[in-house]
């Protein structure tokens, strides 16, 4: 939700308990801006993880280079998780400070995916994630223009993959572990990182990481971040 400024000062008069609020807000915010002052370097990966959009993110995929070894666990376990298709290019993306920003949606607070979706495909979820209903979506590629951060493509649905033993007994289908191949008639549809709304566990990228490498994080916890890497 965008609001002018003349529609925001209407609403705190009608809603003096926000006021507070905001005011915390704002103090939260100069102090943060001072402890990065104070830490040149930090500020530094600040600028950074800021110019790639973390800025407007709310649960931002990051990967620590120091700890990661490569496997792609994280791309097999998204793609495991979401009927074949990952929802993440870990090798794709900027780094710096050994802080590494992979191609994956930043959910960001004022999604650009939502402002032009025809059929109103696209979703906050009651925590915060965005996701776009497969079923709504046309594929028509507005989502895709609109992203800054590239992290929405348009996919064909993957073949359905058959039960362990109905793999073994008639080796039709991709196999365990296997990738799956597209259908050749099918509409190609908008897919992108949601979070995985619907796993009880949490990220599955997240989860599957052997060394800790890849973690998921908030405004306030790039803050904490940075100060971990820098403070002495």
């Amino acid at each position: 939700i965008c609001l002018s400024k003349e529609s925001f000062l209407t609403m705190l008069e009608k809603e003096p308990g926000m006021q507070g609020q905001v005011n915390e807000k704002v103090r939260t915010d100069l102090t943060i801006e001072a402890r990065m002052q104070a830490q040149p370097k930090g500020g530094e990966l600040m600028s950074f993880l800021m110019g790639e959009g973390l800025g407007e993110g709310t649960d931002v995929l990051l990967i620590d280079e120091t700890l990661c070894v490569g496997c792609d666990n994280c791309e097999r376990a998204c793609a495991e998780s979401h009927d074949g298709n990952s929802r993440l290019n870990r090798e794709a993306g900027a780094s710096f400070a050994s802080i590494h920003v992979p191609t994956a949606c930043r959910h960001c607070e004022h999604p650009h995916c939502m402002k032009d979706c025809p059929p109103d495909a696209i979703h906050r979820a009651t925590d915060g994630e965005v996701f776009i209903d497969q079923e709504a979506c046309i594929g028509c590629g507005n989502c895709v223009r609109n992203c800054p951060y590239e992290v929405i493509s348009l996919q064909k649905n993957p073949t359905e993959k058959p039960g362990l033993l109905d793999w073994l007994m008639t080796g039709r289908g991709p196999g365990p572990g296997g990738k799956q191949y597209r259908a050749g008639d099918d509409v190609k549809k908008a897919v992108k990182c949601d979070a995985c709304k619907d796993q009880p566990a949490g990220p599955a990228c997240v989860r599957a990481c052997p060394t800790g490498a890849a973690m998921r994080l908030n405004p306030k916890d790039f803050v904490d971040l940075v100060g971990d890497r820098f403070e002495t």
